[in-house]
């Protein structure tokens, strides 16, 4: 005899066995979220917190970087700063000695056209230190008066006083130069500038220097001018 009833499961039951099996995995998972919040983890907290700090790094570098072009651009412009600063202290210095330098020869133009009352005189006298020790550079300048209007020519002798193993001693131009001449030419009409390399003997002390100036002609009296042993600087 035949069962009233078929025994496959029916739609209907199929239906609730799905449906309490979706209930029992929400459940679960619920139950999963209940214990990470009790946990102290929110995960949707935790990727809100993450987005944050990744924006934050992101402002972060982005300053950074900002900041460090500023650094370059503040070295860049210290820089060309000091190196104005350098080039524009070298230019003032070199105008000083050009100012120096000019009022220098003012004062040497001025001394010339100044004195129309002297004739033949020395302007100016000079020594120098040399390349080597013992080496003296004399420099000086002859004048006349503008007044005179003519030229004249000579000679110009040097003799270096000093001393040298407790001794006095008086040496003339041609012990004190290497091959130079015994004396110094001149002819100009109103001034002349007169240079002569002198080389000191080991162990001699130099104290003073006279200069003899001879004029050419009858009637031309010699000069005659005395200058202490002191090396100037430039």
């Amino acid at each position: 005899m035949k069962p009233m009833f078929p025994t496959q499961p029916r739609p209907f039951s199929r239906v609730l066995a799905v449906m309490a099996l979706l209930a029992g995995m929400g459940l679960a998972w619920g139950a999963f979220e209940l214990g990470q919040v009790r946990a102290g983890h929110n995960r949707f907290a935790a990727m809100d917190r993450e987005a944050d700090l990744r924006a934050e790094l992101a402002d972060m570098e982005r300053v950074n970087e900002q900041l460090g072009e500023q650094v370059a651009m503040l070295e860049t412009d210290s820089k060309v700063k000091a190196e104005a600063y350098n080039t524009v202290e070298q230019q003032l210095g070199e105008l000083q000695a050009q100012i120096q330098k000019q009022s220098e020869d003012i004062a040497f133009y001025r001394g010339i056209v100044g004195d129309q009352t002297s004739g033949l005189r020395v302007q100016d006298f000079g020594l120098f230190p040399g390349a080597g020790p013992g080496d003296v550079s004399v420099r000086l300048v002859l004048a006349q008066a503008l007044r005179n209007g003519r030229r004249v020519s000579g000679t110009v002798e040097l003799a270096v006083a000093g001393e040298q193993d407790g001794r006095s001693l008086v040496m003339e131009l041609p012990e004190l130069t290497v091959d130079g001449p015994a004396r110094l030419s001149f002819s100009f009409r109103y001034f002349q500038n007169l240079e002569a390399a002198l080389r000191l003997p080991s162990g001699f002390d130099p104290q003073s220097v006279t200069v003899r100036v001879r004029p050419k002609g009858k009637s031309a009296e010699p000069v005659e001018a005395s200058f202490d042993w002191k090396l100037r600087r430039g």
